[in-house]
């Protein structure tokens, strides 16, 4: 009910007013859940609790979909931030200097706080783009993003030493040409965060291009907008494309406290591609 109420205020709402009833609504809520428990590093509020979010389709339960289905405490009532964007923080904060001095970052379908926070970094060359997809076009997403394609990037080789690429690839039909398109902007000793949802419980990534409608998309993987779900093979796929792959686990490198307060999951890896 409450989506659909969404959906046709989005219709009727023009942008400027829809983005000051969303930042009025996320004032009141970062009130409303004010206490001790959570912190955001992105608006740096802390809380009792933070909302609930995700699909629920039993297909992600029945593979155990890290990273899909509802989930408790996943996204920061004041800035909206998600527990995947918490991941990225503290891996770009904790396990590398990049974000410390010059450097050129490409940001895919770029999430609000994330967004913000690295064009707020003076030393970044910051550049995001996304298709626009279903799905992707929200109060969420600044009008300020431009066009990209994932599978022909109109940038030159070697252009980027940071790639965030957060939860796209499971929306991109030939995921092989995109990682190649990855593999080629991205400078020699660049990182490219690649992460997905992603099922243990199957060794091969199940995909079938011949399923197209919303329906057999949502029952087979889990969303309307997905196409696949990765599974074991996931660091395979990335290593044909080129890429070295590393995984990070906070709950794994003694950051456990900071990520409990973030509210991530233990059972999820961070997946980063570097090209040597």
């Amino acid at each position: 009910m409450f989506s659909e109420l969404k959906n046709i205020l989005k219709k009727f709402v023009p942008f400027f007013l829809g983005v000051k009833l969303r930042g009025w609504y996320q004032i009141f809520l970062g009130l409303w859940f004010k206490g001790n428990k959570y912190d955001c590093p992105f608006c740096g509020h802390s809380f009792r609790k933070m909302l609930a979010g995700g699909e629920n389709h039993p297909v992600i339960y029945q593979k155990h979909i890290i990273g899909a289905g509802i989930r408790e405490n996943i996204q920061c009532p004041r800035c909206f931030s998600k527990e995947r964007d918490r991941l990225v923080y503290l891996y770009l904060t904790q396990k590398t200097q990049l974000l410390s001095s010059k450097v050129r970052v490409l940001h895919l379908a770029p999430e609000g706080a994330l967004r913000a926070w690295l064009k707020d970094n003076k030393f970044i060359k910051y550049l995001m783009g996304d298709k626009y997809e279903s799905g992707y076009t929200d109060y969420y997403y600044s009008r300020d993003v431009g066009y990209a394609d994932v599978t022909n990037l109109q940038y030159t080789d070697n252009e980027f030493d940071l790639i965030i690429c957060n939860h796209v690839l499971e929306h991109i039909v030939d995921d092989e040409k995109a990682l190649a398109e990855l593999y080629r902007v991205l400078s020699p000793g660049g990182t490219a965060i690649l992460q997905v949802p992603i099922s243990y419980d199957i060794a091969e990534t199940e995909e079938d291009r011949n399923i197209t409608s919303q329906e057999d998309r949502k029952r087979l993987y889990g969303q309307f907008d997905h196409v696949r779900i990765y599974g074991y093979d996931y660091p395979k796929r990335l290593e044909k494309a080129g890429f070295s792959v590393v995984r990070f686990n906070p709950f794994k490198e003694g950051l456990a406290g900071i990520a409990q307060r973030y509210s991530l999951n233990p059972k999820e890896d961070l997946f980063i591609g570097l090209k040597n």
